[in-house]
């Protein structure tokens, strides 16, 4: 059986004119983390939060999650999609 996600889709503009647009994935244990999670990819990207000019993060929509987005999220409660 398949798990259901939800995407959040998230758009950053940071205060250098840098565009980031990514897919926060999560199961419906850890939807309250979506903001958390984002704002840890940024710092992984070197992304300081005080560097961020404008930034959104909205449910897009839920689905079936392939192997690879169960396996993320059982092991570190997300997934994320650079797009």
């Amino acid at each position: 059986m398949s798990m259901q996600i939800h995407v959040f889709d998230t758009h950053v503009m940071t205060a250098s004119g840098e565009y980031i647009h990514f897919d926060v994935l999560v199961n419906n244990e850890n939807i309250k983390e979506v903001e958390q999670y984002a704002k840890q990819y940024l710092d992984g990207l070197g992304v300081a939060i005080d560097n961020i000019k404008q930034s959104r993060c909205n449910f897009c929509h839920s689905e079936l999650a392939n192997l690879e987005v169960e396996g993320d999220i059982a092991s570190q409660g997300h997934s994320i999609i650079r797009l």
